[in-house]
């Protein structure tokens, strides 16, 4: 359907034109359009972007042509559609023009079939999104492959609809039996059932009780934990630490308790009471307690008793086949954590799942690793791997490690914020496919376009005017920059808003 006539100036990046009478109604933003190449002919598609209404004085000859076109004026005034030119078909996907295109030329809607084909996944192996946004007739897929393995991130401001997408982009996945972790700060995924695939849900306390084990803390996820340690007390931490790790084929936090308190009884200097001194040697009881007062190691003994009290660091931890299982969605529960709790969780979770799957894949130890790809899920991301270098937590490291290594042992990121410009550049710009949301805060939309390379500045500019449930998807699991209408739901819903009014009045 011809729906118009390119007048001006053009480029191989973009044109205007002007809407032939009674084809204004499917003239529209975010709609696909079509011109012929000036020398080949072939249709050069692209998309619409905005629409002005222009007030143009015209050469003569170029008035007769629109009025040979049907084109009506206004008193001199009448819209002109900008479209960015997205590119010729060729081999199942879209390459940039080499001829440019002839003013005058003849614009037509791009046909749904045409935009079928471009769009076009395997459905075995791809996650149905939703539709168009222009088209409610054209479904959007997402290339599974490329989404999972080569990490998401979905991005928008409050209340635009993040944890939905989300939430539909696990239905699709669970029904491929995917293993899919989310770390849910909300308690927002819960209550998600997708028969046949199986929900757990670990939180901090009941019946199923998350526990890690107390052997994959590092130094950091201690120090991280007990904030108020001072220097010495963080040395004697690492020198008891380093003494469980040489001396015990496992341990936890009761272990180190009965290390600093061999220490204490060696340092002070009843020896008698030194139940380990058969597996400690003396002479590195005496090195270490040289260094430290009693005072030191009483108040370590106390902050590791007060985290032993917590009851989820233990010897063995939840089997790391059962939190990623196959066929299976984890929601590891933080709705109850504490910020510190909750930043150790994802740091010890994610270093177990990595190096199962390293250990599987690199190391061929099929009984001992995890056999199958794990899709992460991320809630409030800019949490836990935040930009700035003096906020540094315990889990930005294994998330940058993932982030950049992650596809090659199948363990796959989706990263979720809601404030784009505290999130680690390097994280966010490994993320290959962007689903970007409405987003109105200028520092975020900034950060977006700086951070990722498929996100150009018109794809920036359309952020603020996105209708809530709408997206943009941007980058290698899907065949061409597209805006979105998010599906519904099949799974029960969850963090929906409260309504206030009606809250009162009850």
């Amino acid at each position: 359907m011809t729906v118009g006539q390119v007048i001006g100036s053009t480029t191989l990046n973009s044109y205007r034109f002007v809407i032939r009478s009674g084809a204004e109604k499917h003239v529209k933003r975010e709609e696909f359009v079509s011109v012929p190449e000036s020398v080949t002919g072939r249709p050069v598609i692209g998309i619409i972007k905005d629409i002005v209404t222009a007030n143009e004085l015209l050469p003569d000859e170029f008035c007769r042509d629109l009025k040979a076109a049907e084109i009506v004026l206004s008193e001199g005034e009448y819209p002109v559609p900008l479209v960015k030119v997205l590119g010729i078909e060729e081999d199942g996907s879209l390459v940039m023009p080499r001829y440019g295109i002839a003013p005058g030329s003849p614009v037509s809607l791009v046909e749904d079939e045409t935009l079928r084909r471009l769009l076009h996944q395997d459905e075995g192996k791809s996650a149905s999104l939703g539709q168009l946004a222009s088209r409610d007739s054209i479904p959007v897929c997402l290339d599974i492959n490329e989404l999972v393995g080569k990490h998401c991130a979905v991005l928008a401001m409050t209340g635009a609809g993040k944890s939905y997408t989300v939430g539909v982009i696990i239905e699709e996945l669970l029904a491929k039996k995917a293993s899919i972790v989310v770390f849910d700060l909300h308690g927002e995924y819960k209550n998600i059932e997708y028969p046949p695939a199986a929900t757990k849900v670990y939180g901090m306390d009941g019946k199923n009780k998350l526990s890690i084990p107390a052997g994959d803390l590092s130094l950091s996820d201690f120090i991280n934990l007990i904030p108020d340690m001072t220097s010495t007390q963080k040395d004697l931490l690492d020198e008891a630490l380093n003494i469980a790790y040489r001396f015990y084929d496992n341990y936890d936090l009761a272990v180190l308790l009965e290390i600093l308190g061999t220490l204490y009884d060696y340092k002070k200097g009843d020896n008698k009471k030194s139940v380990n001194e058969s597996v400690l040697p003396p002479g590195l009881l005496k090195e270490v307690t040289k260094k430290m007062g009693l005072s030191t190691i009483g108040a370590l003994t106390r902050r590791i008793r007060r985290l032993d009290n917590m009851g989820i660091f233990n010897m063995e931890g939840a089997p790391i086949r059962e939190i990623a299982a196959k066929n299976q969605l984890t929601v590891i529960d933080l709705s109850e954590a504490d910020e510190r709790v909750s930043e150790t969780v994802v740091a010890a979770l994610c270093r177990r799942i990595f190096n199962a799957r390293r250990k599987n894949v690199k190391e061929e130890k099929i009984t001992e690793g995890l056999p199958h790809p794990v899709f992460i899920v991320l809630e409030e991301a800019h949490n836990f791997a935040p930009r700035m270098a003096e906020e540094n937590t315990p889990s930005r490291s294994i998330l940058r490690r993932i982030a950049r290594e992650g596809r090659k042992f199948g363990v796959g990121l989706c990263i979720v914020s809601q404030r784009s410009n505290k999130l680690d550049s390097d994280i966010l710009s490994q993320c290959n496919t962007q689903i970007i949301m409405k987003v109105v805060n200028p520092s975020d939309q900034e950060y977006i376009r700086q951070s990722v390379e498929s996100v150009t500045e018109d794809v920036v500019n359309d952020l603020p005017g996105l209708a809530r449930g709408e997206a943009i998807v941007v980058g290698s699991a899907v065949k061409l920059p597209v805006p979105v209408r998010i599906r519904r739901r099949k799974t029960r819903v969850g963090g929906q808003d409260i309504d206030v009014v009606e809250a009162w009045s009850k």
